[in-house]
């Protein structure tokens, strides 16, 4: 539940991990506006089948923001088949909080 765990991570968890919100795209005419995603606020794509909204989140469970959502036993993230990058470490260290 993708939408779930959106609503119940905080905003301050994903800035701590280094994930930063995507911006919000123009609408674009040919866009499916019965489908709405909440991670990008806007349209095209249903929050639930967002990828980069599910690799947000096993960066997320990665760096223990969001371990109570994994089920014991469940297998390690192949990075290779996420859509989106993991912040390197030096960029941890050196990013600054966003007001």
């Amino acid at each position: 539940p993708r939408e779930r765990i959106l609503a119940e991570v905080s905003s301050a968890d994903f800035r701590k991990a280094g994930i930063r919100f995507p911006k919000q795209l123009p609408v674009k005419p040919n866009m499916d506006r019965t489908k709405y995603c909440r991670y990008h606020r806007s349209h095209g794509h249903v929050t639930e089948d967002c990828v980069h909204l599910k690799d947000a989140i096993e960066i997320l469970i990665q760096k223990g923001y969001a371990r109570k959502y994994v089920k014991e036993g469940d297998r390690e993230t192949n990075e290779a088949q996420m859509a989106i990058d993991a912040p390197a470490p030096d960029e941890e260290e050196n990013r600054t909080a966003v007001p």
